[in-house]
């Protein structure tokens, strides 16, 4: 690896960190702290991050599966995350985020998602998601986003 590629992979990993310190405990009792999100891996040179998150009874359906509301929170929570990367200092709001469900998640399951940026512009960044199974390895959903990179500085 380059002497930049490392250098960005570590202030990806030091993002990441931050991002889940944030969400677990400065915001323990909002959505974000709720969803119990852990690392699962980053790549700088990728473009992506990966949060896992533990498929918990609060977030079943009426038919006992993860609710699709809980699925697309998790995408949003990890592709925010790594768009709050490429936004740096600036505020990064979700335009868009469309969502494929593909099969059940159950509950007590791990949800894995991993988010990729495909363009990190100066003001709207596209990004794609995929979410695993963990107990399978089978695809659950996908997911296409815009974020906005809004200059705070002013």
């Amino acid at each position: 690896m380059t002497e930049a590629v490392l250098t960005g992979q570590k202030a990806l990993e030091e993002h990441v960190n931050k991002t889940l310190k944030e969400n677990n405990v400065d915001q323990k009792d909002t959505l974000n702290g709720m969803m119990k999100s852990s690392f699962g891996g980053c790549s700088y040179e990728e473009r992506s991050i990966t949060f896992e998150f533990p498929v918990q009874q609060w977030q079943a359906n009426r038919v006992g599966i993860m609710h699709g509301g809980a699925i697309c929170s998790a995408f949003d929570l990890t592709i925010a995350a790594l768009a709050r990367f490429y936004a740096r200092e600036n505020f990064a709001p979700t335009v868009s985020l469309d969502v494929n469900y593909i099969r059940p998640v159950k509950i007590g399951d791990t949800l894995v998602v991993k988010a990729k940026a495909v363009s990190a512009g100066k003001r709207i960044s596209q990004l794609t998601g995929e979410a695993f199974c963990k107990s399978t390895g089978k695809l659950a959903a996908t997911a296409a986003s815009m974020y906005l990179n809004v200059d705070t500085s002013k």
